[in-house]
């Protein structure tokens, strides 16, 4: 029984919202219409005999209406076909071969497929004929006897219309392959002088009568049949009711065309019947849509109001910034559900945002602590130095001086401005300075520089190449056996600036180069190279960096890949780009 029930209800909490309301406002619809049938089958159930052969007979009157407009239209129909001047023209020239024939037939047929398309009932159109004293021509499918309108008493009828519309009672007819019934109706063509070109003839399906006769509810063995003037059987709708029967009920509708007659038979005694059951029914669907209705209206508040009301509480608990995990799930309405799982789905993206966002607050303010501290001790080695430096110049110690003079620039170079950016010619000038020092101690090495002139002042990090240089010389030229060559160069790729540091060192093996950039993004391996991908990360995004190119014994390449700027413009988020 619980299994019944949790079945239940969960089919109920994968139905749509929309399905649940229709549920729930169908029996609020019913109920009123079902009680408008029980109060109008009840007046119904009182009243007398005339008043149902009355109803009885306004249905006959109606589909004595239905009967006459389709006659009427086929008749219009035969009208328009007579009358238009283009067909006419074709049907009054004579072909003068077999193909002129066949063309001329394919263009009336083109024409009356324009007329016949008109209206719905046109599909009952067997076949249409126009003949003439010299062709026939068929549009639709023939008979094997062409419909007998070349029979002399056909056509002789037809004239006696003067021009009007004829119509014949249903015969049998044969196409080769399958009888059918069908009605014939018959018109003189004429031309602008009302000389005769020969006869129109439309073949109509019994059908056309006969659907109509079962579009309308009377009752299954109610008698319906389709007279001439003499009061001779055309069509019915195959049932016959016995003449002596009690309680029948006969009328005939005489308002059709060609005196054409309507007489319906329906024996009484099956026309109470349905009401007193239909009755009965209408009590009980009232009682089982209350009912429904009850249980319905329950599910929906089981369904709706409670899991809005823990959603509203979810969101008030978000705000207050409770941590996602705390949030409550639970079940209901699938679109309920679904908007408290994205709700605690935002508020985990909300929390992982605000995490990484405090991560990269944290890394730059370590990286600005690192660049001060990295100020501080300069100053001191810059008064020293000063003091060298005269020593060196009174005891006329040239090279000392000269080597002094270019760790001055370089303190003086860390020393000035607030680590913005700078042009790159500066940076180059202040790794020949860093040079001029190393070759104290690495004295077999030649250091170059190829920067084009149009990219002298786009703006870089300071800092920023010199610590690739140690690297150079410290893993690349130190363990080498041969004059060495450090080489800078800057080229414009989209809106990158790329510079590269290459050797002629050592070089390194493809599993060291993999190690190094995998590297890159740890502090405690390879300090240097670290430091300058992440400062570059840090001010431009993820997508810039550096990237290593290497082969063991013909050396390394660094490329730097940083944003193409030549003014001091701000990052991506706002902030000054600094060092």
């Amino acid at each position: 029984m619980n299994k019944g029930r949790a079945g239940l209800s969960g089919l109920w909490r994968n139905i749509r919202l929309p399905y649940k309301l229709i549920l729930v406002y169908t029996p609020l619809i019913l109920l009123p219409a079902l009680a408008g049938i029980y109060y109008l089958t009840d007046s119904y159930t009182t009243s007398s005999k005339a008043r149902t052969a009355e109803y009885a007979t306004d249905l006959l009157s109606l589909m004595g209406q239905k009967i006459d407009d389709r006659m009427r239209s086929y008749e219009q129909l035969s009208k328009q076909i007579m009358t238009d001047g283009d067909l006419l023209k074709l049907v009054t020239t004579e072909p003068e071969s077999k193909y002129d024939q066949f063309r001329m037939e394919s263009i009336i047929n083109e024409k009356l497929n324009v007329l016949w398309l008109g209206a719905d009932q046109n599909s009952y159109i067997r076949s249409i004929k126009i003949e003439t004293p010299t062709s026939m021509y068929t549009y639709g499918k023939n008979s094997i006897d062409h419909y007998g309108v070349q029979n002399p008493e056909y056509r002789q009828e037809i004239q006696t219309m003067r021009g009007g519309a004829r119509w014949f009672p249903p015969e049998s007819y044969n196409d080769g392959y399958t009888s059918f019934k069908a009605f014939r109706l018959g018109r003189t063509i004429r031309d602008e002088k009302l000389n005769e070109l020969g006869t129109l003839t439309l073949v109509i399906r019994t059908e056309s009568i006969t659907d109509i006769f079962k579009q309308t509810k009377f009752q299954e063995d109610t008698a319906l049949k389709l007279m001439d003037a003499n009061g001779k059987g055309l069509v019915d709708n195959g049932i016959s009711v016995d003449p002596g029967e009690k309680q029948l009920l006969s009328y005939s509708e005489d308002k059709i065309q060609n005196g054409w007659q309507l007489s319906v038979q329906l024996p009484l005694k099956q026309l109470y019947e349905p009401i007193y059951h239909t009755v009965r029914q209408a009590l009980f669907i009232v009682l089982i849509c209350i009912l429904l209705g009850l249980v319905v209206t329950h599910l929906l508040a089981l369904d709706l109001v409670i899991p809005i009301r823990r959603l509203m509480m979810n969101m008030k608990m978000g705000i207050k910034g409770v941590r996602p995990g705390k949030l409550k799930r639970f079940g209901g309405a699938i679109e309920v559900v679904e908007m408290n799982d994205t709700f605690i789905s935002i508020m985990y993206e909300i929390e992982q945002l605000i995490d990484a966002v405090a991560k990269q607050e944290k890394k730059k303010k370590d990286a600005e602590i690192r660049v001060l501290q990295n100020q501080l001790s300069p100053h001191f080695l810059y008064n020293t130095l000063n003091s060298i430096r005269w020593m060196a110049m009174i005891q006329k110690q040239d090279n000392i001086k000269e080597m002094v003079d270019s760790l001055n620039t370089l303190l003086t170079y860390a020393l000035r401005g607030s680590g913005d950016p700078v042009p790159l010619t500066d940076e180059i000038a202040i790794l020949h300075s860093y040079v001029t020092i190393q070759q104290v101690r690495y004295q077999h090495f030649e250091f170059a520089t190829e920067i084009p002139q149009h990219l002298e002042q786009v703006r870089v990090l300071k800092f920023l190449l010199q610590p690739l240089i140690e690297n150079a010389l410290i893993h690349g030229l130190a363990a080498s056996d041969h004059p060495g060559e450090i080489k800078v160069s800057a080229y414009e790729e989209a809106d990158s600036l790329k510079v590269t540091v290459s050797d002629n060192g050592v070089g390194m093996s493809a599993d060291k180069r993999t190690e190094i950039v995998s590297g890159l993004s740890d502090p405690s391996r390879h300090f240097g190279l670290h430091s300058v991908n992440e400062r570059i990360q840090l001010h431009y995004g993820h997508q810039f960096g550096l990237s290593i190119q290497s082969e063991q014994g013909k050396g390394t390449e660094i490329t730097v890949n940083v944003p193409l700027r030549k003014t001091d413009e701000t990052d991506e988020t706002g902030e000054r780009n600094d060092a």
